[in-house]
C-alpha cells in the first residue's frame, strides 16, 4: 500500500535534458551536457487529505556520475495508521549520449507487514540487469531500459527537448517490464505553496481507461514538476504538489 502511495502514483520527473542541439551547438552540447542540481519538497494528498511528504534531491559530479534520491514519510492520519518511510535512490552516468543506469535502491519501512527492499544493478558491458533483496532475479537488457526513478529523469529530457510524444521502458523491482507513454497536452498556469508558475502539461496515455495521470512541469524551474495528479474512477485520487524549494535548480555542466 505505502509503495503505491509514495512511488507508483508519482510518475513525475525532476530534471531536464542534456542540451542536444544542431550544428556547432550540437558539438558543444555533446562535449558538456547539462543537468540541474536541486532539492525540493512535495506534499502528497489522498482524496484531499494529507498523506505524505517527499524530498527529492539530485546531485552530480564533474565526471557525470549522478545520484537522484527520494525520501518519503507519512504525515497526518496516514502517519497514525502506518508510520511509514520510503528511502529510494538511483545512481547513473550522464554523458553526451544520454543517461545510463548503474544501480537502484528502494527500502520501505512501515507498521505491520509493510517492509520491502529492492536493489537493482545494471551492467551494460554484459547486457544484464540483476536484483538483490526480497526478490532475486536477473535478465537481459535490450535497448533503453531503466529503473522507475531514473525513468522520471529520462522523461524530462524529452519534455525539455520539445518532444510532444514520449515512450520509455521501465524494469520494476520484481523484474516485470512496463512501457510508459506520455504526450504534451498544452500549457497552464499553476499555483502552489512554492509559488505560481507557467507550466507544460503532460498526460500519460494508454494503460487503464479508469485511471488518468497528469503532470505540470515548470520551465522556470528547469522542468521539475509543480503538480502530479492521478485520478481513479470510483477509487482514491492522489495529488503531489510542490511545497518548498530547498535548493533552487541550477544547471551543472558535466565535464566542463
Amino acid at each position: 500500500m505505502l509503495r503505491r502511495v509514495l512511488l507508483g502514483l508519482i510518475l513525475a520527473v525532476f530534471a531536464s535534458g542534456s542540451g542536444f542541439a544542431g550544428g556547432d551547438q550540437a558539438d558543444e552540447a555533446r562535449a558538456a551536457p547539462e543537468i540541474p542540481e536541486f532539492s525540493a519538497v512535495y506534499e502528497l494528498r489522498r482524496n484531499n487529505l494529507r498523506a505524505a511528504e517527499l524530498t527529492r534531491t539530485l546531485r552530480c559530479e564533474d565526471d557525470g556520475r549522478c545520484r537522484f534520491s527520494s525520501e518519503g514519510r507519512t504525515v497526518g492520519f496516514a502517519d497514525l495508521l502506518l508510520r511509514g518511510r520510503i528511502d529510494e535512490f538511483t545512481r547513473f552516468r550522464l554523458d553526451a549520449d544520454g543517461i545510463h543506469p548503474r544501480d537502484y535502491s528502494y527500502r520501505q519501512r512501515a507498521r505491520g507487514d509493510n517492509d520491502e527492499y529492492v536493489r537493482l544493478f545494471f551492467n551494460p558491458a554484459t547486457g544484464r540487469v540483476n536484483s538483490r533483496g526480497d526478490d532475486e532475479w536477473q535478465d537481459d537488457i535490450e535497448g533503453e531500459v531503466m529503473d522507475e526513478l531514473l525513468s522520471q529523469l529520462r522523461l524530462a529530457m524529452a519534455v525539455r527537448a520539445g518532444e510532444t510524444e514520449m515512450e520509455f521502458t521501465v524494469v520494476e523491482g520484481d523484474g516485470e517490464r512496463e512501457v510508459y507513454r506520455f504526450e504534451v497536452a498544452g500549457t497552464e498556469r499553476i499555483e502552489s505553496d512554492a509559488g505560481t508558475f507557467d507550466t507544460v502539461k503532460v498526460q500519460r496515455v494508454g494503460g487503464s481507461e479508469r485511471r488518468t495521470t497528469t503532470m505540470w512541469f515548470a520551465p522556470e524551474l528547469e522542468y521539475i514538476p509543480v503538480v502530479v495528479k492521478q485520478e481513479h474512477v470510483e477509487r482514491e485520487n492522489y495529488t503531489a504538489t510542490l511545497k518548498e524549494i530547498k535548493s533552487a535548480p541550477k544547471l551543472r555542466s558535466i565535464g566542463g
